[in-house]
């Protein structure tokens, strides 16, 4: 029998797939401008702009008082392309895509993965607040903080808040001495990881580039 050879669309679908697994931080960012970058129809080429949303004050009293209505926006720019290159003999592609998958996909789209959530997690410098200093221990106090200032700056309550090793381990110790409930307090001792649902916060993760707090997408 002749042998059929992977297509191209399969090993970057895969490849697509396992990536998208290994993003924690950036695949809770909101995508809602996704759509300006497809390949076919009306395209925004490199750069978007993303509208901000308007500023009102309110008036007190009878007296009319009108204000300018500015819509201002913020440019979205396609500014780094990041990338694993291999090239393959028409014999190694022949695997099955779960072997060629385990071979070569998996180790390439872990280092592309942590390449992409580094540069992502350093954007934290371009924002205002911390909840945490860096190399400070992790406190409870600091977790309700993030969760206060999001609040404050009107983000919606769909919540994700991202650990690194350090200050998940210290969040864990935080809480062993709290009342917990049973099922996350086991979910505590058996992975060694603070459980979802914490906080106000959905969803919680673990990542080694840095810790956050974001609304996700």
């Amino acid at each position: 029998m002749a042998n059929t050879n992977l297509t191209v669309d399969q090993v970057t679908n895969h490849a697509l797939m396992i990536l998208h697994q290994k993003l924690n931080f950036v695949g809770n960012v909101n995508r809602q401008y996704d759509d300006s970058y497809k390949t076919s129809g009306a395209k925004g080429g490199a750069s978007i702009r993303i509208k901000k949303p308007n500023q009102f004050a309110v008036r007190t009293g009878k007296t009319l008082n009108v204000q300018d209505v500015t819509t201002e926006s913020e440019t979205l720019t396609v500014s780094t392309q990041k990338g694993v290159d291999m090239s393959f003999s028409a014999q190694e592609l022949t695997q099955d895509i779960s072997l060629f998958s385990e071979n070569y996909l998996e180790p390439a789209m872990s280092v592309l993965g942590a390449s992409i959530e580094s540069d992502a997690l350093s954007m934290y410098k371009d924002i205002p607040y911390e909840a945490n200093d860096v190399g400070a221990t992790m406190v409870l106090a600091d977790v309700l903080h993030g969760n206060r200032m999001l609040t404050e700056n009107l983000a919606p309550y769909d919540r994700c808040l991202l650990l690194n090793e350090g200050d998940n381990a210290d969040l864990v110790n935080a809480l062993s001495g709290l009342f917990n409930d049973p099922a996350k307090l086991a979910k505590n001792y058996r992975e060694g990881m603070v459980a979802n649902q914490f906080m106000g916060f959905k969803e919680v993760y673990e990542n080694q580039h840095g810790s956050c707090v974001a609304q996700a997408a």
